[in-house]
């Protein structure tokens, strides 16, 4: 889905609080703007998406894609929450230094981690109850299993993936 779509289904789900709230993308060349979400408040959420390579016809499918939405502070304005997509580079292309591909989640998928923030913004800034969670089915298997190349993973590289080993992931 596009960053129009993803907006979209943003202004359904934040439509009901008093305040206006904007979706905005975050640009991974954008040094300066990366810096300044060093104190914002984050939700990471991994999941299952297609790719398509920018540079030849090749797609594949990952369940360890990567987003990461960045939110105010109780110290800062609010309004604004900013979506920053993890890509992947293509195997096909040998992921020779070529742009990533962004992910594209099913529209379920999104609007699952859209009402997620939904509920984590109402906490921190409305005094809404965090809803009870529903208990885990530990006998449920869910195979996610596959390989993982980390040079093709920008959240890999970005110290940001699931996958890394705790010891190397940064505390951001």
């Amino acid at each position: 889905m596009s960053l129009i779509e993803w907006q979209s289904l943003f202004e359904d789900v934040f439509e009901s609080y008093p305040d206006k709230w904007a979706l905005r993308c975050v640009y991974r060349h954008d040094s300066s703007q990366n810096r300044r979400l060093q104190n914002k408040r984050v939700m990471d959420r991994t999941g299952y998406a297609r790719f398509h390579c920018p540079k030849c016809s090749n797609g594949w499918a990952s369940a360890k894609a990567k987003i990461t939405l960045y939110y105010p502070n109780y110290d800062e304005p609010i309004g604004t929450v900013l979506l920053r997509f993890y890509g992947q580079k293509c195997k096909k292309c040998d992921g020779r230094k070529l742009s990533f591909a962004d992910p594209e989640f099913e529209v379920d998928w999104i609007n699952l981690t859209l009402e997620k923030l939904y509920e984590s913004i109402g906490c921190c800034f409305y005094g809404k109850q965090r809803p009870e969670k529903p208990k885990k089915d530990y006998n449920k298997v869910i195979n996610i299993e596959g390989p993982h190349e980390s040079k093709l993973c920008e959240a890999c590289q970005l110290g940001r993936c699931d996958q890394m080993p705790r010891n190397k992931k940064n505390k951001t």
